[in-house]
């Protein structure tokens, strides 16, 4: 099949299902991440956790839905995150720049995944009190991002856009 098709027997539309454990893994990586570094405080606020959610929020909820889910087979659509539909809700079709959206989707990604797992050993060895639950939060936190990859392949191998898209884990 030639790069530029659509994979035909892809899904239309994902299960509920499948989206709602997608954001649910989501929302546990970001709990164990912001969790995780939570002992890292400046004047008494958890700024490392705060910035590291709302990075997570702007990027994820606006910047890459609309650089790259404004492009896809999957706009206005149930896709394996549900991201197709947020970003009909929000913007325009085609209106982002999907070779932006890919560069800055590996950045985020690569923030979002290697913040925490420096920052939460760190705050582990900076408090002492803090080894056990941080311990805990560094090991959910990896085994929701290795979880991750592994979810994150097998949707992509069921999804239309899978030899088109510059992300795809299927190929």
């Amino acid at each position: 099949m030639e790069k530029s098709k659509i994979y035909e027997e892809g899904l239309e539309n994902y299960p509920k299902a499948t989206v709602v454990l997608t954001n649910v893994l989501l929302l546990l990586w970001f709990g164990f991440a912001a969790y995780g570094m939570s002992a890292l405080k400046f004047a008494g606020l958890p700024v490392v956790s705060i910035g590291y959610l709302l990075f997570a929020l702007v990027m994820l909820g606006f910047v890459l839905r609309k650089h790259l889910c404004t492009q896809c087979y999957y706009y206005d659509k149930w896709c394996g995150s549900g991201w197709g539909k947020l970003s009909s809700c929000l913007f325009r079709y085609k209106s982002g720049n999907y070779e932006i959206g890919l560069k800055l989707a590996g950045v985020t990604w690569g923030l979002l995944t290697i913040i925490p797992v420096i920052a939460i050993p760190l705050a582990m060895f900076m408090y002492g009190d803090f080894l056990i639950s941080g311990g805990i939060s560094l090991t959910g936190f990896l085994v929701i991002m290795a979880m991750n990859q592994f979810g994150r392949k097998t949707g992509c191998s069921q999804c239309k856009m899978r030899y088109i898209c510059g992300a795809s884990a299927a190929r």
